[in-house]
């Protein structure tokens, strides 16, 4: 279900009627649903490379320029990429923000889940640099716990035994923060 309007208390939930209006009319969602059809063995690869880039489409923006084209391509940029080269299928980069004039802030994240494809669930390492060559040299790194307000060295987590005997701490990181010093 996307959406649904009913004038009166269906009693699931909401404790009132749902008549959402914009100008005057009913709401109306449009979606876009996709249907893959694939072995489970390869359905993760797929499903999740693809839903990438549906999310995370190509957005064309535009504007009229007050200058000719020529003048304006000449006095902007029009076209630039952080990355150099392409990061590695299981990788996607969440954040690339600029902090002061030589800091970055990345942050990666591998986005298979354990188990799911018998190649990119696995651990991944690639090397930031040649990655971000258009940065300059990485002078510095330090790897931060998500929220950027410590250094994941600092970090010290709870550690309890489950019922079944297993240890709580599980070191394999979904999701980090990576401030760059660079120079050049």
């Amino acid at each position: 279900m996307l959406h649904r309007r009913i004038l009166h208390d269906d009693f699931r939930g909401v404790n009132e009627p749902l008549n959402e209006t914009a100008y005057g009319q009913g709401l109306v969602v449009r979606g876009r649903h996709s249907l893959i059809l694939e072995p489970p063995a390869t359905s993760a690869l797929i499903h999740r490379v693809s839903a990438q880039r549906i999310y995370m489409h190509t957005l064309s923006t535009y504007a009229i320029p007050q200058l000719s084209y020529t003048d304006y391509s000449n006095k902007y940029r029009q076209t630039w990429s952080a990355l150099s080269n392409p990061m590695p299928v299981n990788v996607h980069l969440l954040t690339f923000d600029q902090l002061e004039s030589k800091q970055y802030l990345v942050r990666v994240e591998h986005f298979f889940e354990l188990n799911e494809d018998a190649v990119y669930s696995q651990p991944v390492t690639f090397d930031l640099q040649s990655l971000f060559t258009s940065l300059g040299t990485i002078k510095d790194l330090l790897e931060l716990t998500l929220s950027a307000n410590l250094p994941l060295t600092d970090l010290h987590r709870l550690v309890w035994i489950t019922s079944e005997g297993e240890a709580s701490n599980n070191t394999s990181s979904k999701l980090c923060l990576t401030l760059l010093n660079t120079k050049f």
